[in-house]
């Protein structure tokens, strides 16, 4: 299967200027074609088509998604939680991480050694929160939206105007970073057989009308001194030397407030007044609970 890259630029070539398809039982012929851009992150449309028909224009504004793909929102920050989920989003967020806090409190958070998919070394910071279009394992569960929540997330209406309002082809156009048509499928051969495969975005939320949540691990690798960016985290862990061991305590009332770059200064003060430079230096003696140990 191409890369998401490729299936997107290997579509829009599909659209030039000129070509005609069948939509609603009439004849179009594009316009203009590209790829919505902002300065910032990326608009919900993928696919920009201005296409005319007997004298009008419509626009056919694509989000595209691979057959394998799960994510929705992968970098949710405080300000997109809250055009999403609404005023109470931090309220919607704690509810939902409390749901399952036993599973949080199951994690180890300290890996002297390889586990699942989290490599030797590392020591998590918190977890980043995701929306998904199905469940993303035992931090996961299922968010609690309207019907017009759930179209805003894919359609992006609430976006800020630069991502509304997206660039294409070097010139902003109104809105044309709001995604109206879905399409689910890249083994696509030519502009019609993309047009017969889009449904509208309303159309995709009542075929899926459930998002879920997925809270995924923000590890610092005590290993390379590194960790994956300074991303928003639903719960994080409260880093602190406790009668002269390491404590780490999960703190789920501050949802994507505190970031990465906070609680991984935090661990690195806490491991520099007890010696550690990596989890080799760490074993029961070390930790006020070695439950939280991987060993």
């Amino acid at each position: 299967m191409p890369n998401f890259g490729a299936s997107e630029r290997g579509i829009k070539e599909l659209f030039y200027e000129g070509v005609t398809f069948y939509y609603d039982g009439e004849e179009y012929a594009v316009i203009e074609c590209g790829k919505p851009t902002c300065r910032k992150g990326e608009p919900k449309t993928d696919i920009y088509i201005l296409a005319e028909a007997n004298g009008q224009e419509r626009e056919f504004k694509i989000s595209f998604k691979q057959t394998n793909a799960d994510f929705i929102e992968n970098k949710t920050n405080a300000e997109r939680a809250e055009l999403i989920l609404g005023e109470n989003w931090e309220d919607i967020i704690i509810d939902a991480t409390m749901g399952i806090s036993d599973a949080f409190y199951a994690k180890p958070l300290i890996y002297k050694k390889s586990h699942k998919r989290t490599g030797a070394g590392s020591i998590t910071l918190g977890w980043k929160y995701e929306l998904l279009n199905k469940s993303g394992g035992d931090l996961s569960g299922v968010v609690n939206l309207s019907r017009e929540q759930v179209i805003d997330v894919y359609a992006g209406t609430h976006l800020p105007a630069d991502k509304r309002n997206a660039s294409v082809n070097g010139r902003v156009i109104r809105n044309s970073g709001i995604a109206n048509f879905m399409l689910v499928n890249e083994d696509v051969f030519d502009a019609q057989s993309v047009i017969d495969n889009i449904v509208s975005i309303e159309e995709y939320v009542d075929m899926h009308p459930t998002v879920y949540f997925a809270c995924k691990a923000l590890n610092y690798r005590t290993f390379e001194g590194k960790y994956d960016g300074n991303r928003p985290l639903s719960v994080f862990v409260d880093w602190n030397v406790v009668n002269g061991k390491l404590d780490g305590r999960l703190v789920f009332d501050a949802p994507l407030i505190t970031k990465g770059d906070e609680v991984a200064d935090k661990l690195l003060e806490c491991l520099e007044i007890l010696g550690i430079d990596t989890t080799d230096d760490i074993d029961d003696n070390t930790v006020t609970d070695s439950s939280i140990i991987i060993e």
